[in-house]
């Protein structure tokens, strides 16, 4: 057995700043990039009405960001979130799969807000 991969220092800590409340719009899919050095991690930040979830910017069927290139995230009907290169559908409050070529779920990141900000958890 390998050892585990590494953890990607990128990848914000409990308690890191990821973004104000106000600057998604409701509702709203955003990607938003962190960088340590050459180490990238991206997350797509969702906001409609109250709910406010994170998952990593990974689409499960290629392993491609979600975002188009002109960066934006497409939502549809306020339910999904789709992946620009294959149009795998994942449900915004739980990232599970309903429909394209994605066989599992995005990846939760964990969230709370505070004071109108979106912090990692």
């Amino acid at each position: 057995m390998g050892a585990p991969a590494p953890m990607n220092p990128a990848r914000p800590a409990p308690g890191a700043l990821l973004l104000p409340i106000a600057d998604i719009g409701d509702p709203e899919a955003r990607a938003v990039d962190f960088r340590s050095g050459d180490a990238l991690f991206s997350l797509v930040i969702v906001r409609r009405g109250d709910l406010i979830v994170a998952y990593e910017n990974d689409c499960p069927h290629a392993r491609q960001p979600m975002e188009r290139p002109d960066g934006r995230v497409v939502m549809l009907e306020r339910k999904y979130l789709v992946c620009s290169a294959h149009g795998a559908s994942f449900r915004l409050e739980d990232g599970v799969c309903v429909g394209g070529p994605a066989r599992s779920g995005l990846a939760p990141f964990p969230v709370q807000t505070r004071n109108g900000v979106i912090y990692a958890a």
